[in-house]
């Protein structure tokens, strides 16, 4: 059995006032497998949340996208600057996309809304 790590639970959007002030006010990005909805906020973190509808697919079909993108989210939370409400919302297409396409596009849709800081060592 894989042990799934998502982010710290201060990194975690779950609140659904927050998450509809996100779709109420936020910005929005869109790429070929997610779009991305974001926010400032107050703190001085940044949080990430998955919403993933019905239309999506099945349930393991959603879990897997919520897994995937939570994920990514763990890998760049240290890249992306602090005081940010980021909601993802998964499209069909990122089920079955390659992890390096899926990592890519995520970057580039962070980079298009001025939230991805690149990694020095690279």
């Amino acid at each position: 059995m894989v042990a799934h790590r998502s982010p710290p639970a201060q990194h975690l959007l779950r609140n659904n006032a927050d998450i509809r002030l996100v779709f109420k006010e936020g910005r929005r990005a869109s790429g070929p497998f997610f779009t991305l909805l974001y926010r400032g906020n107050a703190l001085e973190r940044t949080r990430v949340g998955v919403v993933v509808g019905k239309k999506l697919g099945g349930a393991v079909q959603r879990n897997r996208c919520k897994r995937r993108f939570r994920e990514l989210a763990r890998r760049s939370i240290n890249r992306i600057p602090a005081g940010w409400d980021l909601v993802v919302l998964p499209k069909r297409e990122c089920g079955d996309a390659l992890p390096l396409r899926l990592k890519l596009a995520w970057q580039e849709g962070l980079a298009r809304a001025g939230l991805f800081q690149p990694d020095d060592a690279s």
